[in-house]
């Protein structure tokens, strides 16, 4: 697997999936810090975590799914 350096020095994978690129490059444009998710259903990819999930969902056209988190969510591609 291929790494890169996030904008904050942060290491992540390359995500070679096109949607996993597009929801990186969408969440990055919006100011959302896109980190690393190992989460339910195998799932392993991009994410981001925020209080109110129109903040990810009206920024992006890639179809995500998402996890409450008590006092937030964590929004991620299909």
């Amino acid at each position: 697997m291929m790494y890169r350096v996030h904008l904050k020095g942060m290491i992540m994978p390359d995500h070679t999936k096109p949607e996993h690129r597009l929801f990186v490059e969408d969440m990055e444009a919006a100011g959302l810090e896109v980190r690393h998710y190992e989460g339910r259903n195998f799932y392993q990819g991009p994410a981001v975590t925020v209080d109110d999930i129109q903040d990810a969902l009206s920024k992006t056209t890639v179809k995500c799914r998402w996890d409450q988190l008590g006092l937030g969510f964590i929004v991620y591609p299909r």
